[in-house]
C-alpha cells in the first residue's frame, strides 16, 4: 500500500537522510514542484503537438528538461535557494509566455494563478511576496498593455478580475503560510522552553541528590564505626535507629531521581579499533554470583571473526550494561537466571562486518541440594517475562548503533535480536585472550593482590568524607595515599604504584572523569593497569554507565556499606586482570 511515508521517500530521491533538517522540508517541497511541473510540461506539450502548436510544445518540453537539471543540480548541490529561484524564474517566464499566446487549448492563462501559491510555499513569506507582487505587476501589464505581441485579446473586465482573483489566491495562501510558520515558531519555542526545564530539573534533583548523598554517607559510615565499638544495648538501638532512619532517606532520594532519564548523547561517539567480545566481557564481570544470586551468564563468539573492529566500545558496553540490567530484573524467588550472549558473522565484506546478536534468558529452578560451584547448570524452564522490562534506553542505544532490538518469547526462554555493522580493523584478534580491554597493544597480566597488601590511593576533595573513608579502610589495607583532586592523583600516580584507585566524581581543578581518562591514556604507553572504583554521591541514571564509559571498573553510590565497598575492592584486586 503506498503510504504518505513511502511518497515523500520516493520524492526526497534519497537526499532527506543526508541534509539538515531545518531545509529538507523545503527539498521535498522542491523535488515535489519540480516532478509534477515535467509531468504537466511534457503533458501540454503532446497536446500542443496535436494542436499543430510546435512551437509551444517545443517550449514545453524545454521547459521540462531544465527542470529536470535543476532537480539533478540540487540533488547534487544541495544549494535550495539556487534551485527554488531558478524554478520560480523559469516557472515566471514560462506562465506569460502562455498568458500571451493563451496555451495549448487557449485557458493557459488559468496556470498564471498557481504562481503565488508555489512561490510562497518554496521561496517563504517576504521573497515569496515580492515574487508574487512582481508577477502580478507583470501581469497587469501584459493585460491591460496593449502590446502588440499578445495573441489574444483579454477584456478589461475579464482582466481586472483575474488580477483580483490572483490578489485574492495570495492573500488566502499567505495568510495560510503566516499561521503555519507562527504555529511552528510557537512549537518550538514551547519544545525548547520543556527541554529547558526539563534540563533546569535534573540538574537540580542532581545537586540535591548529591548533597544528600554525601551527608548520609558521613552518617552512615560513622554510625558503622560507632557501632563497633563498646556500647550499651541502648546505645546500639539508638545507632541502629539512625542507619534504619538513614536508610529510609536513601530510598526516598532514590525515588526521586528515576524521574531523571538518561543522556545517550552525553559521551561523544568515538570510532576506535577494539576487540569487541572483551569490550562485553569487561561488563559481563561486573555482575558477579556474589551480588546476582543464581545467575549464570555466558558469551560466545563466532569462530570465523578474525579482525577487531572500529566502532564506539563505550556505547556497546553501555548497551548491554542496561540490557543486561533490565533482563536481571525479572529474576524470582527460587529461580536461577540463565543468560547467553552469542555472536554470529552473519555478512562479511573485505572492509565491513554485520554482526547478529543474540540474547537468549531464561529462568530455571535451582538445583535442589547443589550449589553454584559445582558447575551444576538447571535446565531452562520460563521465558523471562518482558511486559515489564523497560527496554527504552537499550532500544536507543541500539537505534543509535544503527540496529533494531528485536524481541521473541518461545516456550521456555526469551531471545533478544539485533544485527551491527561495523568497519573492519587492521588488526588481528588475540586468540584466546579474555578479560578487560583498554586498548593497550601488547598483551599484560597483572597479579593479584589481598587486600591487606594493597595500596590505595583515594582521591576525594571533601576532608570530612576523605577522614571517614580512611578509618573505616585503614585497618584493612597495607597503605592509603590522599589526593584532593584529579590533578592530583595523576601527580601520585606518575611517582607511585597504586593496586586500587578509589575515585571521587566531582572535584575541583580536574574532576574524575577526566583523570580517569588521563589514568588510562598513561597505562596505554606503559603498558599498566590499575582497577578503579568510582565513589560518587552522583546517582542519576545514566551516572554508572558514565563511570564505566571512561575506564572506571566498578561504581558505588553514595551512602554505602563499607562491607560493600569492601567486597567490590576484593573482587578486583583478586582479578589476574589481562589488559
Amino acid at each position: 500500500m503506498l503510504t504518505q511515508e513511502k511518497i515523500f521517500k520516493f520524492f526526497s530521491f534519497g537526499l532527506i537522510e543526508k541534509t539538515d533538517p531545518q531545509i529538507q522540508s523545503r527539498i521535498l517541497l522542491t523535488n515535489i514542484f519540480s516532478s509534477l511541473g515535467i509531468i504537466f510540461f511534457v503533458g501540454f506539450a503532446i497536446i500542443g503537438l496535436f494542436n499543430q502548436l510546435y512551437w509551444l510544445s517545443l517550449i514545453l518540453f524545454t521547459a521540462s528538461a531544465f527542470t529536470l537539471l535543476n532537480t539533478i543540480y540540487l540533488i547534487r548541490t544541495q544549494r535550495i535557494q539556487h534551485a527554488v529561484s531558478f524554478l520560480l524564474g523559469m516557472m515566471a517566464c514560462l506562465l506569460l509566455i502562455i498568458l500571451i499566446h493563451g496555451g495549448t487549448i487557449s485557458t493557459g492563462y488559468l496556470w498564471g494563478l498557481t504562481f503565488p501559491i508555489i512561490a510562497l510555499i518554496l521561496f517563504g513569506l517576504k521573497r515569496g511576496s515580492i515574487a508574487s507582487l512582481v508577477f502580478m505587476l507583470l501581469l497587469g501589464i501584459v493585460l491591460f498593455g496593449s502590446l502588440p505581441f499578445v495573441q489574444v485579446d483579454y477584456e478589461s473586465t475579464f482582466s481586472t478580475r483575474y488580477l483580483f482573483t490572483y490578489l485574492g489566491i495570495y492573500i488566502l495562501v499567505y495568510t495560510f503560510e503566516y499561521l503555519r510558520v507562527h504555529n511552528v515558531q510557537k512549537l518550538d519555542k514551547a519544545l525548547e522552553d520543556a527541554a529547558f526545564e526539563s534540563r533546569s530539573r535534573d540538574e537540580f534533583i542532581s545537586k540535591l541528590s548529591h548533597q544528600l548523598r554525601t551527608s548520609l554517607n558521613n552518617i552512615t559510615l560513622v554510625s558503622n564505626l560507632v557501632s563497633k565499638s563498646q556500647l550499651t544495648d541502648e546505645q546500639r538501638d539508638l545507632i541502629n535507629t539512625i542507619l534504619a532512619s538513614t536508610n529510609n532517606l536513601v530510598e526516598a532520594i532514590n525515588n526521586i531521581v528515576k524521574v531523571s532519564n538518561i543522556d545517550l548523547q552525553s559521551v561523544r561517539e568515538a570510532s576506535v579499533s577494539f576487540d569487541l567480545s572483551s569490550a562485553i566481557e569487561n561488563i559481563l564481570q561486573l555482575f558477579s554470583a556474589s551480588e546476582y544470586e543464581g545467575l549464570d551468564v555466558s558469551l560466545e563468539q563466532d569462530a570465523t571473526l578474525s579482525n577487531q573492529v572500529m566502532g564506539d566500545p563505550i556505547r556497546i558496553k553501555q548497551l548491554f550494561l542496561n540490557l543486561v540490567e533490565n533482563i536481571l530484573k525479572q529474576g524470582k524467588a527460587n529461580h536461577q537466571m540463565n543468560i547467553q550472549i552469542k555472536i554470529f558473522n552473519y555478512r562479511e565484506t573485505d572492509a565491513k562486518l554485520t554482526l547478529r546478536f543474540k540474547i537468549l534468558a531464561c529462568l530455571a529452578l535451582k538445583p535442589a541440594g547443589k550449589g553454584r560451584e559445582d558447575g551444576t547448570k538447571a535446565k531452562c524452564k520460563l521465558p523471562v517475562p518482558v511486559e515489564q522490562l523497560d527496554l527504552s534506553i537499550p532500544e536507543k542505544f541500539v537505534d543509535m548503533l544503527g540496529g533494531e532490538l528485536v524481541i521473541e518469547t518461545f516456550e521456555n526462554h526469551t531471545l533478544f535480536n539485533f544485527d551491527l555493522v561495523f568497519d573492519k580493523s587492521d588488526k588481528k584478534l588475540k586468540k584466546g585472550v579474555t578479560g578487560l580491554y583498554f586498548g593497550v597493544e601488547d598483551i599484560r597480566t597483572t597479579r593479584k593482590v589481598e587486600l591487606k597488601d594493597a595500596n590505595i590511593l583515594l582521591v576525594e576533595d571533601n576532608l570530612i568524607n576523605q577522614r571517614i573513608v580512611v578509618l573505616s579502610l585503614e585497618p584493612l589495607v597495607k597503605n592509603i595515599d590522599l589526593a584532593l583532586n584529579g590533578k592530583e592523583a595523576l601527580d601520585k600516580f606518575g611517582t607511585s604504584n597504586y593496586d586500587l584507585i578509589l575515585m571521587d566524581i566531582q572535584m575541583p581543578v580536574m574532576d574524575g572523569f577526566l583523570a580517569t581518562k588521563k589514568i588510562r591514556e598513561i597505562e596505554t604507553s606503559s603498558n599498566s593497569f590499575t582497577p578503579i572504583i568510582a565513589i560518587t554521591a552522583n546517582a542519576m541514571a545514566g551516572d554508572r554507565e558514565a563511570c564505566l564509559a571512561v575506564g572506571m571498573d566498578d561504581y558505588i553510590s553514595k551512602p554505602f556499606q563499607v562491607d560493600v565497598l569492601i567486597d567490590k575492592m576484593k573482587a578486583l584486586l583478586a582479578k589476574s586482570v589481562i589488559v
